[in-house]
Parts: structure tokens; C-alpha cells; sequence
């Protein structure tokens, strides 16, 4: 009776340190996707269209100059940016837009506080929604849709897409089609 019982506890043991290291194996995607966001996502990107956009750990800027002076299409921006493990928050707070044949059109949002440090990105994480992209309060929140060893795809704005690689190596995916690569040129 005595050795039944303990051959039990040995099997009940072993299960439940089975479990536990089922469960602490499942959370550890959650932890480690923001990680993975923030490394894969941060540094300096190019695009063959003239884009440069820089990510850091609370910013987002992008430069973006085509055409020609005749015709010019310029876009400059800065946003504070979130990483979490559910997607990318950001909220722009300055933008300067030319499309060929129109005005410049200029949009700022003050984020400094009386001290003259900057007001911090506020979110609502439960806002993140794979497979869709929300605004709330100026805030868009760019959600994980899948992650890979390989890749993480994010759902942006009006359906579309990014993938972004481990490589160094971003894909921008209209929902109308096509894709546009960006290229990490370099890290910070």
C-alpha cells in the first residue's frame, strides 16, 4: 500500500511539474513579444522610395521626400511611440504634408508638460485587436496579428499589413495589394 502511494506521488509530481512548465512555457511568448518588437522594430529604416524612418524606445520619426521641387511630395513626422506585447501604440505629434499640387498642410500636438518634460504615451491595452488596427483618442494602436521565430506581422491602419523580419527586413502590405520593403540600415 505504502509503495502505491508513493508511486502515485512520484506520478502526481511529475504532472504537475509537467503543467507548470507548460504554463511558464505558454506566458513566455507574451514577455518575450515585446522584446522581439522593440529589437526587431528599433534602429534606422530606408525604403527605395526616399523614406527614412527611425524608431527608438519612445519615438517614431519618418522623412519621406519624392517627386521633384516642381512637384514635390513631402512628408515629415514624429510620434511617441509604445511598445507592448499585444502591438505598437503611437500617437502622432507632428506632421508636415505636401502632395503635388496642394498646400502644406501642418499639424502639432503640444506634449510638453510646465516642468518641460515630455507627457508620456498613455494607452489602453485592451485596444489592441489582432487582425485590426483601432484609433482612440488620437492614439493608434497597431496590433499583433501573428508571431514567428521568423516574422511579426502587425494589422495597421484601413487593413493593412507590416511584417516585419528578424533580419532587418519590413514589408508593408496595402490592403489594395502590392508591398513596399524596408531595410534596416542601421541599429541603435
Amino acid at each position: 500500500m505504502l509503495k502505491d502511494s508513493i508511486g502515485y506521488g512520484k506520478k502526481t509530481s511529475v504532472t504537475l511539474l509537467v503543467l507548470c512548465c507548460l504554463m511558464a512555457a505558454c506566458a513566455q511568448p507574451s514577455g518575450q513579444s515585446v522584446d522581439r518588437l522593440r529589437e526587431w522594430r528599433q534602429g534606422v529604416w530606408m525604403s527605395g522610395t526616399g523614406t527614412y524612418t527611425v524608431y527608438t524606445d519612445d519615438h517614431y520619426f519618418v522623412v519621406s521626400i519624392e517627386g521633384d521641387s516642381a512637384k514635390p511630395n513631402l512628408y515629415c513626422g514624429a510620434s511617441q511611440v509604445t511598445f507592448h506585447r499585444r502591438g505598437i501604440a503611437r500617437q502622432q505629434v507632428l506632421r508636415l504634408r505636401q502632395v503635388p499640387g496642394h498646400e502644406i498642410t501642418l499639424f502639432n500636438r503640444s506634449i510638453f508638460q510646465p516642468d518641460h518634460t515630455e507627457a508620456p504615451l498613455v494607452i489602453d491595452t485592451t485596444l489592441f485587436v489582432p487582425g485590426t488596427c483601432t484609433i482612440a483618442d488620437g492614439v493608434i494602436y497597431d496590433a499583433i496579428t501573428e508571431m514567428t521565430d521568423e516574422f511579426i506581422l502587425l494589422s495597421t491602419c484601413n487593413g493593412d499589413k507590416e511584417k516585419i523580419f528578424s533580419n532587418g527586413v519590413s514589408v508593408y502590405m496595402p490592403a489594395g495589394g502590392g508591398e513596399f520593403y524596408s531595410y534596416r540600415v542601421s541599429r541603435l
